[in-house]
């Protein structure tokens, strides 16, 4: 016999252990809003989901799955297997119109295309275009197979020098480079070597003036000049000896002689005053190995008197009378 409330009972959030729920052959009458009961008949918990007793509906809290629906979205498939108490789903990707396969060559590329799902609808190939058409300045066009030929920068040779490092190519002139045929430098040329060996019959100059020893910045020491080569013959010189600041000139190479200057070997003057008979002629030429020469400045005849070397410097000429006013040109040179 049950016990009767006619009032809710509170667990307080306490468990209800062991309990058993209401066993009946069939449904009861009359029952209220989410009452439940456990069928004997068919094993099945039943719940009253209707607020009206008198049209109680009864929900099944037990039992297989009868009904499902799943719809395979854009790009999927699927297929449904039920049974009593069993339920199977199977979701399969779509097939697209690619074939399966591998895609791109050593000569062509992979195309694909791709929709708003990622799936890929269509896949190709791109032939890659392995003929590179090369040219130059001279000779005709060529055609290297990427991939199967070999490109080759070849330098000329003793002109110019290539070099493969590093995946880069270096093209320069080669340590001593010849030029087989003319060479034209349109700004300065700068040789920064010892020597300059120039075998040609002929050079044109345009500058008027040629510098030798450029390079002197102090004290001058060294002689300079100009050497002709006379093959099995001794070579001649013309060379300024820096020691004695003169020009000078060999024609066996060994003995030099003095190149002399109208400036720096004569010297003239008028004298004659109509009183005195004797002159003292400056001369400055270093030297008394001089030839003094005397003419008379009106008719131009050679005139002759007594001349004496007086010193390196000065020479002195007497009369037997008195020429007139500056009638008398004296004219020395100076030998060696």
């Amino acid at each position: 016999m049950a016990l009767s409330y006619l009032t809710d009972i509170n667990l307080n959030k306490n468990e209800l252990q062991n309990v058993v729920i209401q066993k009946l052959g069939a449904n009861p009458s009359s029952p209220a809003e989410g009452q439940i009961y456990y069928n004997s008949s068919d094993d099945t918990i039943y719940l009253n989901t209707s607020a009206d007793p008198a049209n109680p509906v009864w929900d099944s809290l037990g039992g297989d799955i009868t009904g499902i629906d799943i719809t395979a979205g854009t790009g999927l498939s699927g297929t449904v297997s039920t049974t009593s108490g069993q339920h199977t789903q199977t979701i399969d990707l779509a097939d697209t119109a690619v074939t399966a396969g591998s895609y791109g060559s050593a000569t062509s590329i992979p195309t694909f295309t791709v929709d708003d799902q990622g799936r890929l609808t269509a896949a190709g190939t791109a032939a890659i275009s392995t003929d590179l058409t090369i040219a130059a300045d001279t000779g005709s066009d060529d055609v290297v197979s990427v991939g199967t030929d070999t490109l080759t920068f070849a330098g000329t040779a003793n002109e110019i020098d290539t070099t493969v490092s590093n995946n880069q190519i270096q093209i320069g002139l080669v340590a001593n480079p010849t030029v087989s045929g003319n060479l034209i430098v349109s700004g300065n040329l700068t040789v920064s070597g010892t020597t300059t060996t120039v075998n040609t019959e002929t050079i044109n100059l345009a500058d008027n003036i040629i510098t030798l020893n450029s390079n002197e910045a102090g004290t001058p020491s060294e002689n300079a000049g100009i050497e002709v080569e006379r093959g099995t013959a001794t070579n001649v010189v013309f060379r300024w000896n820096e020691g004695t600041d003169i020009w000078e000139l060999t024609k066996d190479g060994t003995n030099y002689y003095e190149v002399q200057t109208v400036g720096e070997s004569t010297f003239a003057a008028s004298i004659g005053d109509g009183s005195a008979t004797s002159y003292a002629v400056t001369h400055n030429l270093g030297t008394q190995d001089v030839i003094v020469q005397l003419y008379d400045a009106s008719s131009l005849d050679t005139v002759y008197a007594d001349v004496v070397r007086t010193s390196t410097s000065v020479v002195t000429i007497d009369f037997a009378s008195a020429p007139s006013t500056n009638d008398i040109r004296v004219l020395v040179t100076k030998i060696g």
